[in-house]
């Protein structure tokens, strides 16, 4: 049977991947979002400077400041030869913020790959220390 302290440090661990998989999965998307709405790259200082005013990259860089902070305390409790794989969870919700936010189609492959990402996560041994 499992100690409320190590019930209590499995949640606390599980807390924070699903922050590191939602604000890793948020960057992705609000750089697809100002991508799309950004004029064409060009190697220009007003280019430069029309992607440093837009809302959407800096909160796609903020997301991921929070994900670098989320990693780094995951880290800080499981190794990281357990702890990286489960960052594929992350390819999951890119796939479905892209159908939700862009419209984008799920092709049957993609629904293998998600099957096959969620067995071999759940196939990890636990992720504590």
């Amino acid at each position: 049977m499992m100690t409320p302290s190590k019930s209590s440090s499995r949640l606390s661990l599980a807390l924070l991947w699903v922050g590191l998989v939602i604000s890793d999965s948020a960057a992705q998307l609000l750089f697809k979002s100002a991508a799309i709405r950004l004029a064409p790259p060009i190697p220009t200082l007003a280019w430069v400077a029309m992607v440093a005013q837009s809302w959407r990259v800096w909160s796609a860089v903020t997301c991921l400041l929070l994900t670098f902070g989320f990693w780094m305390l995951v880290l800080r409790r499981a190794q990281l030869s357990r702890a990286f794989p489960v960052t594929a969870l992350t390819f999951i919700g890119v796939i479905g913020g892209s159908w939700w936010f862009f419209g984008e189609t799920i092709a049957p492959i993609q629904y293998a790959g998600i099957a096959l990402i969620i067995a071999g996560v759940a196939a990890l041994k636990p992720l504590d220390t």
